[in-house]
């Protein structure tokens, strides 16, 4: 209310910028007064006042009211200073003019126009650094860290107020605009460079104790980036500038100008010199003559929009389509229309099945196909162009230079279990590596062609990424997956997926990279991961951990991403193994030291020894046991239907696991070339085996409705991008046709989930043919072999008998013995031996 800050202590900072004390004690007041809100606070700032129920009480109610009119009333406050920092006069004035442009002014006076030429308002802070950052080891006193400290403190509070409570799109918008302008403001500050400096210097003694406050201050910089934008918007910027100028022709008025050039005056008129009034209200009345031309064009009106609380929104037309251009255009900068409309109509989540994801309205560049309108991040407008250049930069710069200093110091104070780390640390930790590994994957992807164009080789695939590609980094990022999903902190279990799918794409890329160093780092990190008496996979635990109305599209795609890369790396890792096994056994380097040939023999037994795990690894047992189950299937399926949304990798993931469940073989064919001495059993001698795959557990009721709903797709026919989600629909389809003819019960087994999904495809392959069934049939088989033999053995005793009653018959009356040297004789005790 009185405006302390913006009428009293600023101005003060920038008329007395050489008193160094009166400054630094502004700082204090600066710091204390733009702290940021604690936890509980906002969580006062979010709570829902229960008030028609009855149950709570009124004084109860009350209080809970004052405590939330306050947290919002202070959250306002600090969104209120950082405005005032970000539109400070001197700034403005410095972003009309430029550094050095045309618009600064020289003056005789010296210092203080060197001083409105050189920054502004945050340039003087900058400056309170430059004596204590110059001081090394003991040389540096307690006053110069405290400096350091304060400054440090202050930049961190101006990026980390944000509204608690958006409300409404414009809102959203004007915090998102805010942010960014403060991003390119540290840009031509040189508060980026103040960071720089501090990063790179983390691993002396003078510099450890900012390591945890440089992450802070990392995080509030890159919250609200996607390192996918990030990293293209070089290449988005290229694009732009090498586009052809539009030209616009004026009717009657001779050739085409280009947008770079100043128009042509309108001649029709008198000179603006002569009469500007009258020459503007003229133009006026032309455009609105040239506006009425289209039907309808003399009419308007105004869509009103009744919220829940009474209070009524208006909806113009322009927001409504889907491009959402009038967002950009009328002052939004870089918000998209998408956001409005969920502002205005938010689709209500009715049950878990209905709608699998949460989080509507949000998506990552890397997971959406480009052109789909789904958040407001993917269009964005001049400022959010101007930070993302700026973090581009800052990006690069702090890779190359800064990333593995203060990777090792954040990791000692991880490993030795701080008691300055905070709860909240390890997540900001997270979210610090994924940022730049997803930015270092993509922009090197773009840069890849250029580098090859200008012949520069780099045998190195992650560069300083090395520092967190290690075993103690992949430890604690598995073991808080299982710590985030037993506490059911389902965000925080997101922000750990997906940095386990991008530390699995490092991983790839140091496998296949030309360093051997690397190489055989990627070894040793599989060997652990996968290949050990207990391996630290967490991937199957993943998979089963996924429920429909829990998680977000974004994890879902994580988790699709992530299998893919598994199942690549192991099938590419166990053919190399195998085939390099007798060759890496024969080489031997040759060195002169004696020392040095010691250890190349000893890190090659050790390699010998992973590569022949690698090769004994069942890559098939270890997909038909851990990975396959009917979860997996109706995971894809469900993300299989935003085909429409996701980008053209995510699609052709799920198309190639559905692929490889079809040629996955769980029973090969029997032949049936056995020949004389077949030892097969009668009851599949009888039956016929077939080779069975697991092909018909895609045969179910919600991947034949989104195979169907994809062939039906007019628009996406003519898509390149989904030749091979179309031509996978149709073999599908085909497949379930053909199946279904000798089959029918197949339409009925599409409707149910089977529990067994490996017996479910060998019985509908078969015919509901089962061991079982195989059993019973032999049994009865041999039991008809045996009647049979009976009967047989039977008969010839029975006309054995009636032979030697005849022969009785026909003997003489005296006593001779007669002597009988028949079968019958032999056949008997058999048969009695039959009988009993």
């Amino acid at each position: 209310k009185w405006k302390v800050v913006s009428q009293k202590l600023l101005p003060l900072v920038w008329s007395c910028r050489y008193d160094t004390p009166l400054v630094l004690t502004i700082v204090k007041i600066l710091v204390i007064l733009t702290k940021p809100l604690s936890a509980a606070a906002k969580k006062a700032g979010r709570l829902v006042i229960d008030v028609k129920s009855g149950k709570v009480p009124e004084d109860v109610i009350q209080g809970q009211i004052k405590l939330r009119d306050n947290a919002l009333e202070q959250n306002e406050m600090l969104v209120d200073y950082k405005r005032t920092f970000v539109h400070h006069p001197s700034h403005i004035a410095k972003s009309k003019s430029g550094k050095g442009g045309p618009g600064a002014k020289k003056s005789p006076r010296g210092q203080d126009d060197k001083q409105e030429e050189g920054g502004g308002l945050l340039s003087i802070f900058v400056s309170l650094l430059a004596e204590p950052l110059s001081k090394t080891g003991t040389e540096r006193t307690d006053a110069d860290h405290l400096t350091i400290e304060l400054v440090l403190h202050l930049f961190r509070n101006l990026l980390s107020a944000e509204p608690i409570m958006t409300g409404t799109a414009e809102k959203s918008c004007q915090s998102a605009v805010l942010h960014q302008e403060l991003i390119s403001l540290f840009e031509r500050e040189l508060v980026l460079d103040v960071f720089l400096v501090l990063a790179q210097e983390l691993e002396s003694r003078e510099n450890a104790q900012y390591n945890l406050l440089l992450m802070e201050i990392l995080h509030h910089l890159l919250r609200t980036q996607d390192p996918t934008q990030v990293a293209r918007i070089t290449s988005a910027i290229a694009t732009k500038s090498n586009a052809p100028a539009i030209e616009k022709v004026n009717k009657g008025q001779g050739p085409a100008i280009s947008p770079s050039r100043t128009p042509l005056r309108n001649t029709s008129g008198p000179p603006a010199s002569t009469g500007s009034l009258r020459a503007q209200l003229k133009t006026e009345r032309q455009n609105l003559r040239a506006a009425a031309h289209s039907r309808h064009s003399h009419f308007g009106g105004t869509l009103v929009v009744t919220r829940p609380g009474g209070r009524r929104q208006y909806v113009s037309a322009s927001s409504l389509k889907p491009g959402g251009a009038s967002a950009a255009e009328g002052g939004g900068d870089g918000i998209s229309a998408s956001a409005a409309m969920s502002s205005v109509d938010p689709p209500r989540r009715k049950n878990r099945k209905a709608e699998p994801f949460i989080g509507f309205g949000r998506s990552s560049a890397s997971h959406t196909r480009q052109g789909a309108v789904i958040s407001s991040n993917h269009e964005g407008g001049p400022v959010t162009r101007r930070a993302q250049q700026t973090l581009n930069n800052f990006c690069g710069k702090f890779v190359n230079k800064c990333y593995g200093p203060m990777m090792k110091s954040l990791k000692n104070e991880f490993r030795r279990d701080s008691v300055r780390l905070e709860e909240s640390d390890k997540l900001v930790f997270f979210r610090i590596i994924w940022f730049f590994s997803q930015w270092w994957r993509v922009s090197r992807g773009s840069k890849s062609a250029q580098i090859e164009s200008e012949g520069k080789k780099s045998n190195s695939a992650v560069g300083q990424l090395i520092f967190t590609m290690d075993m103690f980094t992949f430890n604690l990022v598995l073991n808080s997956t299982d710590n985030f999903h037993q506490r059911k902190k389902y965000s925080d279990l997101m922000q750990a997926v997906a940095l386990y799918h991008e530390m699995m794409q490092l991983l790839q890329e140091m496998y296949l990279s030309k360093d051997s160093t690397e190489h055989v780092m990627a070894l040793g990190l599989m060997d652990r991961l996968f290949y050990a008496n207990e391996p630290l996979d967490r991937l199957p635990k993943l998979l089963s951990w996924w429920s429909p109305g829990t998680f977000t599209r974004e994890y879902l795609c994580d988790l699709v991403e992530l299998c893919h890369v598994t199942l690549k790396l192991l099938d590419t890792n166990s053919k190399s193994c195998q085939k390099d096994i007798p060759a890496d056994a024969r080489r031997k380097h040759k060195f002169k030291d004696k020392k040095k040939r010691e250890e190349e023999e000893r890190r090659l037994d050790a390699v010998e020894r992973m590569k022949n795990t690698a090769a004994e690894f069942d890559v098939s047992s270890y997909f038909a046991k851990k990975i396959v189950s009917n979860q997996l299937v109706f995971m894809y399926t469900r993300l299989l239907t935003q085909y429409k949304i996701n980008s053209h990798h995510i699609n052709h993931h799920i198309v190639a696991l559905f692929l490889r469940l079809c040629k996955f073989t769980i029973v090969q064919e029997d032949d049936g070339s056995g020949g004389a001495n077949d030892m097969r059993d009668p009851g599949k001698i009888l039956i016929g085996g077939k080779t069975v795959t697991l092909e018909p557990m895609l045969y179910n009721i919600n991947l034949l409705t989104t195979l169907n709903d994809i062939l039906h797709d007019v628009i996406i026919r003519r898509d390149k991008d989904y030749s091979s989600l179309l031509s996978f629909a149709t073999l599908i389809m085909r497949h379930f046709a053909r199946a279904t003819e000798s089959n029918p019960m197949l339409f009925i087994e599409c409707l149910f989930r089977h529990p067994a999904p490996h017996r479910f495809c060998e019985l509908s392959t078969n015919m509901y043919v089962s061991e079982e069934l195989m059993m019973i049939a032999e049994r009865e088989v041999l039991l008809e072999e045996q009647q049979k033999l009976m009967e047989s053995q039977l008969d010839e005793v029975g006309e054995e008998d009636q032979m030697h009653e005849s022969s009785e018959e026909m003997a003489p009356d005296n006593d001779e013995e007669v002597e009988f040297g028949g079968e019958g004789d032999e056949l008997w005790p058999q048969c009695q031996k039959q009988t009993l």
